[in-house]
């Protein structure tokens, strides 16, 4: 393996995190001497090849540096090749293939499945789930139900779609009943697809409650409600095809002040949350929390890598699965390469098992018979 293309960006709401874990990414692969093919995707869906130093992506402006560097390359003349099926998308813009495509990409038409199904077609090995799994991933409703039928702990919750806002009346009276059944204040709310905790917020009553599924709904069509849960945030870093490994229990704490782990307290509110390697849990409880994250990982059909969220709740201590993350991030603040760092790992070893990972489930997927 020399050669492997790093796909970032995406019309996401996780465009510029993407960036940033596609920068440390880039470096760790080129720290081990392979040959890297950067290959983002504008905010407006083109796709360009990044010709400048990957130190741009840490930056606005990665887009208007790899059109200009893409412009000067076609005046010396490049030859333009023909792409008649998607194994010759790389061809066109770097004259060669890669022998792995690694997806630092996070949100929706890169995490949900979309690019997934396309990365298939190039016959390529990738980073990552399949297609079913990061769908399945990505929309945290099909998630829950799938780990309540495998007996697997999840919070209470609700769904409200916008065809639900659009029937009812001024006010929402209908909604917020039949939410009230179910769920009792605070309440949290986030799209049923979507990452980084974009599009969430909190409802103490219901006139909060209206207000945000209104805000939420801009972001999905479906709309997920939970049971708020005074709880610590624990996560766990999962790495593996059929038998995956989990190395220890993290910890997200945050300041007193901050209401909950939102995209901004996450990227940019400095000082505003740290992460414990290892968290600070009786082994017994780490050992069922490994346990269940890989149950978790597993019942969904993961491979390469994943995050696994849980809820811890301080009070009745109480364990629930959150959600899953099939593409974490790999920013230097990432709890993923940091848990593996701590457990021996650095990021260069990550990132090289990553790929070959990927390898050995491309070629364990193939038909045996072909047509």
């Amino acid at each position: 393996m020399n050669t492997v293309a790093v796909i970032f960006g995406g019309v996401s709401t996780e465009h510029l995190v993407s960036c940033r874990s596609a920068f440390y990414v880039i470096n760790a692969l080129k720290e081990l001497k392979y040959d890297v093919l950067p290959l983002g995707i504008t905010k407006a869906g083109d796709w360009l090849p990044l010709l400048v130093e990957p130190e741009v992506l840490l930056t606005e402006g990665w887009e208007q540096a790899a059109y200009k560097a893409w412009h000067k390359k076609h005046a010396r003349g490049l030859k333009i090749k023909e792409v008649f099926n998607p194994r010759r998308f790389f061809t066109y813009f770097f004259g060669k293939n890669p022998e792995v495509i690694f997806p630092a990409v996070h949100g929706i038409n890169c995490e949900d499945g979309t690019l997934q199904g396309f990365l298939n077609m190039t016959d390529i090995p990738y980073v990552g789930s399949g297609v079913l799994a990061s769908a399945l991933g990505m929309n945290k409703i099909f998630a829950k139900q799938i780990w309540a039928a495998n007996k697997l702990p999840v919070v209470p919750y609700y769904v409200v779609t916008r065809d639900d806002l659009a029937k009812d009346s001024i006010g929402l009276p209908e909604t917020s009943a039949a939410v009230e059944k179910v769920l009792t204040y605070p309440i949290f709310l986030k799209p049923a697809s979507g990452g980084s905790s974009v599009g969430t917020f909190k409802a103490g009553n219901r006139s909060e409650l209206v207000a945000a599924l209104g805000e939420v709904s801009k972001f999905d069509r479906e709309i997920l409600l939970e049971q708020y849960i005074p709880a610590r945030e624990l996560e766990v870093a999962v790495l593996g095809n059929l038998q995956p490994q989990a190395p220890m229990v993290g910890e997200i704490l945050m300041q007193a002040d901050v209401a909950f782990y939102d995209y901004e307290t996450k990227y940019f509110a400095a000082g505003a949350s740290s992460l414990a390697l290892p968290a600070d849990l009786p082994t017994d409880l780490a050992e069922r929390i490994l346990n269940l994250a890989q149950k978790a990982y597993k019942v969904l059909g993961c491979k390469g890598m994943a995050r696994v969220d849980f809820f811890l709740d301080r009070c009745s201590g109480a364990l629930y699965l959150n959600e899953i993350n099939s593409l974490p991030g790999f920013t230097a603040t990432s709890l993923y390469p940091q848990a593996w760092e701590k457990a021996g790992i650095n990021l260069p070893a990550l990132v090289d098992q990553l790929c070959r990972l990927a390898i050995a489930e491309h070629q364990a997927g193939r038909r045996v018979e072909t047509i």
